[in-house]
C-alpha cells in the first residue's frame, strides 16, 4: 500500500505497540458514534502518538495546531471503522499464513527479532494476540482495497514513458544505496528499562564521536540480528528502510554516525560506511518497475479518498470533539 493510506487508513503495525498505554491515564470520552459504533478520546491520542513516533515530519505539539491535527486523525479513524464495517459486510478474511508473514516482514525492516518484539510488547502493556489481532486487521483492511479498487487501475507504458520524460530530459537518472552499520538497544526484559537503555545509548553515541570503533561497539553492545558482524547491514535503498532510519540516516556522509534514535525495539545508532551512487538508463526494467509502482499508488490514493468520502456520506456520524 502507498504511504498516504498506509498511514493514514491502517494502524502501521510495525510499531503500533509503542504507544499501547501512551495515554491510559487520559479521562476518556466519547468522541465520535459511527453507525452505532463508537471512537474514544483515547483511540485518537493513541493514534497521535504513534503517528508521532512513526513519521518523522508529523508533529502534534503545537497548541495552535492541536484541535485541527485531532479532528484530522479523527476522520482517519472514522474512514477505518467505516472500511472495518464494509470489510465485515463483504466477508473478506485473511489467511493464518498471511498474517505470520507480515509479522516477520515488520520485523524485518525494523532489524528487530521475535523475542525482541515480544519484550517490546511487554514493556508497552500489550500482549502478542493483541498485536497480532491489530496486523490481521491490517491485512484486511489492505484486502478490502485490493477487492474494491484495485481491478479500477491501469497504469500504462505511456503513463510510464511521459513520466520518465517529465522527470529529465535526459535519458538516464541515478539511484542510490547506502552502506550502513547499525546497533540495536532493545527495551525490556534483560536489557533493562527505557531509561537505563537510553543513558546506555548516549554513552556509545559518546564513544562513537570520541573515535570508538562503530563494529567493535556493536559487537561488544547490539542486540541486532548484525552484531556479529559489527552491526553490517549491507547496501540498502532508502525507500527500502523503516521511515525512523531514512530519517535519521537521510543527511549522515560517508563515516559519518546518527545520533540515538528511538524505534519499535528500542533504540538505535546507525553508521554510514558508504555510498554507491550509480546511472541508470531510463530503458531500465526494474527502473520502469518502480515508476510504475510509483503512478499506481498516486492513482490508488485519489481512488481511495474518492471511496472513503463515498462511504461517509453514506454513514451517520456524530461527533463530539
Amino acid at each position: 500500500m502507498s504511504r498516504f493510506y498506509k498511514s493514514a487508513f491502517c494502524m502501521i503495525v510495525a510499531v503500533v505497540f509503542s504507544c499501547a498505554i501512551a495515554w491510559a491515564e487520559t479521562v476518556d470520552r466519547i468522541v465520535a458514534n459511527v453507525n452505532g459504533e463508537i471512537i474514544l478520546y483515547s483511540e485518537l491520542q493513541n493514534r497521535i502518538k504513534m503517528l508521532e513516533k512513526n513519521m518523522p515530519t508529523f508533529n502534534a505539539s503545537d497548541p495552535a495546531k492541536r484541535a485541527q491535527i485531532e479532528r484530522e486523525v479523527l476522520n482517519q479513524l472514522i474512514q477505518q471503522k467505516l472500511a472495518d464495517m464494509e470489510a465485515a459486510r463483504l466477508q473478506v478474511s485473511v489467511a493464518k499464513l498471511d498474517i505470520e508473514q507480515r509479522i516477520q516482514q515488520i520485523n524485518e525492516q525494523n532489524h528487530m527479532t521475535m523475542e525482541q518484539l515480544e519484550l517490546s510488547l511487554k514493556a508497552n502493556g500489550q500482549t502478542f494476540d493483541q498485536y497480532r489481532g491489530q496486523v490481521k486487521k491490517d491485512l484486511e483492511r489492505e484486502a478490502l482495497l485490493n477487492r474494491v479498487l484495485k481491478s479500477k487501475i491501469l497504469i500504462s507504458d505511456q503513463q510510464v514513458e511521459a513520466y520518465l520524460r517529465g522527470e529529465t530530459g535526459e535519458s538516464a537518472t541515478t539511484s542510490q544505496k547506502v552502506h550502513l552499520g547499525m546497533i540495536v538497544l532493545p527495551v525490556g526484559g534483560e536489557s533493562g528499562k527505557p531509561q537505563e537503555v537510553q543513558k546506555t545509548g548516549n554513552e556509545i553515541v559518546e564513544k562513537l564521536k570520541g573515535g570508538a570503533d562503530f563494529k567493535d561497539l556493536a559487537k561488544q553492545y547490539s542486540k541486532g540480528p548484525t552484531a556479529s558482524d559489527g552491526g553490517d547491514l549491507g547496501y540498502m535503498a532508502p525507500e527500502d528502510l523503516a521511515p525512523f532510519i531514512a530519517q535519521g540516516v537521510r543527511n549522515l556522509k560517508k563515516d559519518q554516525v546518527s545520533g540515538l534514535l528511538e524505534g519499535p525495539a528500542g533504540y538505535y545508532i546507525m553508521k554510514v560506511f558508504d555510498t554507491d551512487t550509480k546511472r541508470v538508463e531510463k530503458s531500465d526494467p526494474a527502473l520502469r518497475e518502480k515508476v510504475r509502482r510509483t503512478l499506481y499508488d498516486k492513482e490508488m490514493n485519489r481512488k481511495f479518498e474518492e471511496w472513503a468520502r463515498d462511504l461517509v456520506s453514506k454513514a451517520f456520524i456524530q461527533i463530539s470533539l
